[in-house]
């Protein structure tokens, strides 16, 4: 990726190594939901409101902390949503009722929202523009990395040590995340040198004229993205099991698939991104959800939601970072946090938003149809990153040609 034998160092010891920690954490919790039902008396359905409000608390904190990070640096923000991240997982480990489950994963998700936006800035800071998809794609990719072991560990340790020795054993992970991040030292980090307001749709207008109208695609793009994942992830399993009556362990298969896929395309996206420009990752991206959401409901054998499960994984890894880096070359240093956690915050809508509204569909017609009814989505997103948006990755040669004077 370009970087510095001590900027290596930093990067893995600050920034690769919590990434890994804090994604099995958010791995850890799925498979436990059953058990978290159990322990408290509560119904299945009911448990996975804890997921709900997990993502809840990741969106509604992201407003605040693109401001925050304009201000004062990634450190403090990185900090801060740690020491959350830490402190709730004692409080859901504590907890008396279910209720106060539902709130601590609610500052779980505001603390890992707070984190993870901290450590996207640190990590961006360590590397020239050209070099930002590979450090953003390997990012993104360690992330995903750890949300696929994390059901593995999070199984056994549930059945092991039950729902509240699992809170415990995430609250020593993100401990440690936390005495990481004290030492983290974010000199080298831009802050603003003007004060940004929390939120203003006004900071939308100091993006250069050229490139408003791609910010505004991204916004849409990033929404469309949030439901592939979780439309995926909620109907995939409907899909297998009670429309075509395969087994959990066939599901459980196809999502490594998924997920493999997903792994393999790390280094490929980040050259791509880097080396032919944004729309390159961005646009097949979208081309790919629309294609694996047209063809899932007409597979109906393994080894053809198999395919489509490699070409909605092409669709994960191609997608690793590219708003982010998209966003990230276009706006205004001084309001980069603010506008892309507005960014981030609608795409959280599109991933809150898409699960309720999938299973209405799952009921009403099928799980499969759900799929249709998602893929029109992509295919205006593909269409409009191709014939709308501007590439980013040249931005500065381009307006440099856009204002010199002709003749």
């Amino acid at each position: 990726m370009g970087l510095g034998g001590g900027k290596l160092r930093q990067a893995a010891l600050h920034i690769y190594f919590p990434s890994m920690l804090m994604s099995l954490g958010q791995g850890m919790i799925i498979p436990a939901l059953p058990a978290l039902g159990q322990e408290f008396g509560v119904s299945g359905a009911l448990a996975v409101q804890a997921l709900t409000s997990q993502l809840l608390g990741r969106g509604l904190a992201l407003i605040p902390a693109g401001a925050l990070v304009d201000r004062m640096g990634a450190k403090p923000l990185m900090l801060t949503g740690a020491v959350l991240a830490t402190g709730s997982a004692v409080g859901a480990a504590l907890a008396p009722h279910f209720a106060v489950v539902l709130l601590t994963q609610f500052l779980w998700g505001a603390g890992i929202g707070a984190w993870t936006f901290g450590r996207e800035i640190a990590a961006f800071d360590m590397v020239r523009k050209d070099q930002r998809g590979r450090q953003m794609s390997a990012l993104m990719g360690i992330g995903s990395t750890g949300l696929v072991i994390g059901p593995a560990i999070g199984g056994l340790l549930a059945d092991t040590l039950g729902i509240r020795g699992l809170f415990w054993i995430y609250a020593a992970t993100s401990a440690v995340v936390v005495a990481i991040s004290l030492a983290y030292r974010d000199s080298g980090t831009r802050r603003s040198e003007r004060s940004a307001p929390i939120f203003s749709l006004r900071s939308i207008g100091q993006i250069h004229p050229l490139f408003r109208a791609t910010y505004a695609i991204l916004f849409f793009s990033t929404f469309a993205q949030m439901t592939r994942s979780q439309v995926t992830n909620s109907m995939l399993p409907l899909y297998t099991q009670e429309q075509l009556s395969y087994s959990a362990t066939t599901t459980g298969l196809l999502f490594s698939v998924l997920g493999l896929t997903t792994f393999l395309m790390i280094v490929p996206t980040g050259f791509i991104s880097d080396k032919l420009g944004r729309k390159w990752a961005a646009a097949p991206a979208a081309a790919f959800s629309a294609v694996g959401f047209i063809a899932l409901p007409l597979a109906h054998d393994v080894v053809g939601i198999a395919i489509v499960a490699v070409i909605i994984g092409l669709a994960n890894g191609l997608a690793l970072g590219a708003m982010t880096i998209y966003t990230y070359d276009i706006v205004p240093l001084h309001v980069r946090g603010q506008l892309q956690a507005m960014r981030r915050a609608f795409g959280e809508v599109g991933a809150v938003l898409s699960p309720p509204i999938a299973a209405l569909i799952a009921t009403a017609y099928s799980p499969g149809a759900a799929f249709w009814a998602f893929a029109p989505l992509h295919v205006v997103s593909v269409l409009l990153i191709v014939f709308v948006a501007r590439e980013s990755l040249h931005r500065h040669d381009e307006l440099e040609a856009h204002e010199r004077p002709s003749g």
